[in-house]
């Protein structure tokens, strides 16, 4: 490798001893970021020794680098340079993704291009021509890539229902199945061209048991309940879902398609934390490349190896996961900063010097010195800054001591139980974190707080003095037609001047405060939710989905708010992180009830795990209890015995009737032919079921010996 590199030294100007010592240091460095497969450190090195220490021209050294990279380590997938021009999202961008580096998160702040450059990946936009080359970018992909991409505006058809939907990702097997089915017929109707017809059947026989063609029906119902996606939903067309039901549906076929390049944007939005939870492990176990676009910063520590921000117009690597990135960019910055220091005290000085003798008796040397500075690459300021909303919530008032009083509380819609038995006090002071399944009415129990539904039984009890305000997801409060300024000024006593300054501090500025509150984004309506909120100075905070729509950043200044405010919380929320930083209290909402944990969401979580359906703080069972347990294990573990023996004795049944359709196609028999088929299809049926039933019982043998 070091001849490789000393034959690309062309134009060198050092002599052989500083040639040597840089290119052992470019080894080094070079080995060093393979070792941890940052190539993006290993060019800005190769600059550095090589450009600064004047042995290339920057252009030189930049093309050489890359062809030390390219050759010793091709790219896997994608090497993609991007250029755009008219708002100038992104400049200059570059990137690679290798197999090893396969869990890719992509972030920025809002609307700097991250989905903008995923359209153009998938060749849904294009980038345009840099004005100063007068060339495109380049994207290269590996031959025949799969892609499947995840939008926020998924397009399914409407008239399936959600199980044919998914369905659709097998029509293959399933156009064999059919195939299949015609061959048979075929063949007991009609003996012309037998051969053909018989060696077409195996061919196609062959091939949708190769696929796994029996199975399909259990993967789409693996999918459907990992996702959370009730049965009764599985029947039900795909045009009378709601908008989180869709995103979990497309989520959902694109998994089963499971592409080379899995693309997915903002792929936790309407999940519950299971759902969460569940698409993290089938995410870890992917064996495949994916990006992600997330904001989840809990989901992306679990299943990224790889972050990709976008900053400044630019985009810069780090590798590990979410806080790994956090800890790299503070110390690149660290660094960067010093840098750009010191080389601006340069050129201030270089600027003095060719002020003060410009015209004087050292002009000639000002005049060089000139030039030098015009001819100078200069850095770019490290620190990119990013303007943020300014949240802070006050109160104006103090609540009794008891806020809230919940008890015995349910609730159903046209005959159907939503949730029932729900008892909750909640005092000053508090922060409660309302969990469980989608379903099961969160929204539902803030509504009826705040007296936008009726509960069908039980009653509730809001304490002297409290004083609520209210974030609704959906931003159902904001009048459409009004614009930013107007809705500002029709719920508050401000004036104008004072209205466009709050504004501001919101990030609506100019032009933007006279937009109508229809025409915003969901993060540009959330931002005006949450100014009525911080100007209503409520004691009791009732949230629901606070995070939808917000950026990483915006997320953490309104965690830090909360964090500083004195009053009372109680907020539904499936950001694990968000959580973790504002509650002391989980309540955990089921169809049939509602528990109370302490503490925050790590907490619940060992908790949970812990005592898994128990009834003492200390998850012990009763005796009788544990006994039946017990029992019930024994049992299971007999069960599944035997369930291991049912599928050997048909799988070797199976093995034995496909060497009988042989024997019948080699005898010509037909009709000993279509029988056999009929007895594979039903063999294949009887494995499937027996599948099922076999990992239903191998679940409650787990969840049974957590609780002894």
């Amino acid at each position: 490798m070091k001849e490789e590199l000393q034959s690309l030294n062309i134009g060198c100007t050092l002599v052989n001893a500083g040639i040597d010592k840089a290119i052992d240091k470019l080894l080094e460095t070079i080995d060093d970021a393979v070792a941890k497969w940052n190539l993006s450190v290993a060019m800005e090195e190769y600059l550095y020794y090589f450009y600064k220490k004047n042995i290339y021209t920057r252009s030189l050294a930049k093309q050489n680098c890359k062809q030390i990279i390219y050759k010793i380590y091709q790219p896997l997938e994608i090497y993609n340079r991007v250029n755009t021009s008219e708002r100038y999202y992104i400049n200059k961008l570059e990137m690679e993704i290798f197999y090893k580096h396969r869990n890719i998160l992509l972030m920025d702040n809002a609307g700097m291009g991250k989905s903008t450059l995923i359209k153009i990946l998938m060749g849904l936009e294009y980038d345009e021509v840099d004005p100063a080359t007068n060339q495109r970018g380049i994207i290269s992909k590996k031959n025949n890539l799969k892609i499947g991409y995840l939008s926020q505006n998924p397009s399914l058809n409407k008239e399936n229902t959600v199980f044919e939907e998914l369905m659709t990702v097998f029509s293959n097997l399933q156009e064999d199945y059919h195939r299949i089915q015609e061959l048979n017929i075929i063949l007991a109707e009609n003996l012309d061209d037998f051969d053909k017809t018989m060696e077409e059947l195996g061919v196609v026989t062959a091939r949708y048991e190769q696929n796994e063609g029996y199975a399909i029906e259990y993967k789409v119902k693996q999918i459907l309940n990992g996702l959370s996606l009730a049965e009764r939903l599985w029947t039900s067309k795909i045009g009378e879902l709601s908008g989180g039901q869709l995103s979990r549906v497309a989520l959902g076929k694109i998994l089963l398609e499971e592409p080379e390049l899995l693309i997915l944007d903002e792929p936790t939005n309407h999940l519950d934390l299971s759902a969460i939870e569940w698409l993290e492990r089938m995410l870890k176990d992917y064996k495949k490349a994916f990006i992600l676009i997330s904001h989840d910063v809990y989901f992306l520590d679990n299943v990224v190896n790889r972050v990709f921000e976008i900053e400044g117009k630019t985009l810069k690597a780090y590798n590990g996961n979410y806080t790994d990135f956090s800890i790299q960019k503070e110390a690149y910055l660290s660094g960067a900063v010093k840098a750009y220091d010191k080389e601006q005290d340069k050129l201030r000085k270089m600027e003095e010097f060719i002020r003060r003798y410009k015209a004087g008796v050292k002009s000639k040397q000002a005049r060089g010195r000139e030039k030098i500075l015009n001819r100078m690459e200069k850095m770019e300021n490290p620190v990119i800054t990013t303007k943020k909303i300014k949240l802070k919530f006050e109160t104006d008032s103090t609540s009794v001591d008891l806020v809230l009083r919940i008890k015995d509380l349910a609730k159903s819609f046209d005959g159907k139980e939503i949730f029932s038995n729900l008892s909750l006090d909640i005092y000053r002071g508090d922060r409660v974190g309302v969990i469980g399944k989608n379903g099961v009415g969160k929204s539902t129990l803030l509504k009826i707080i705040n007296g936008l539904e009726k509960q069908s039984k039980g009653e509730f009890k809001i304490g002297d003095r409290v004083k609520i305000g209210y974030y609704d997801q959906n931003h159902q409060g904001l009048n459409l037609k009004r614009t930013v300024l107007e809705e500002l000024m029709y719920h508050f006593t401000l004036s104008e001047e004072e209205a466009r300054n709050i504004c501001g501090g919101f990030l609506f500025t100019e032009d933007d405060v006279y937009k109508e509150i229809g025409s915003l984004s969901g993060g540009e309506k959330a931002r005006v939710a949450f100014m009525k909120l911080m100007l209503e100075k409520p004691n009791f905070l009732i949230l629901d989905e606070p995070t939808n729509h917000l950026d990483i950043y915006s997320r953490e200044i309104l965690a830090e708010a909360l964090e500083d405010y004195t009053g009372t919380i109680l907020v539904v929320s499936h950001d694990r992180n968000f959580l973790d930083c504002v509650v002391n209290n989980i309540y955990e909402v089921r169809k049939d009830g509602a528990t109370l944990f302490k503490g925050d969401y790590n907490s619940y979580i060992a908790q949970r795990d812990e005592v898994k359906e128990v009834k003492d703080n200390k998850g012990a069972l009763s005796f009788e209890e544990q006994k039946k347990n017990k029992n019930r294990i024994s049992s299971l573990e007999r069960k599944i015995i035997k369930a291991e023996e049912d599928l050997e004795k048909l799988e070797e049944k199976k093995a034995k009737k496909e060497e009988e359709y042989n024997q019948a196609g080699v005898r010509n028999n037909v009709d000993e032919l279509i029988q056999i088929q009929n007895e594979l299809e039903e063999l294949d049926l009887q494995i499937l079921s027996i599948m099922e039933e076999w990992e239903n019982m191998e679940n409650e043998l787990k969840n049974l010996k957590n609780t002894l």
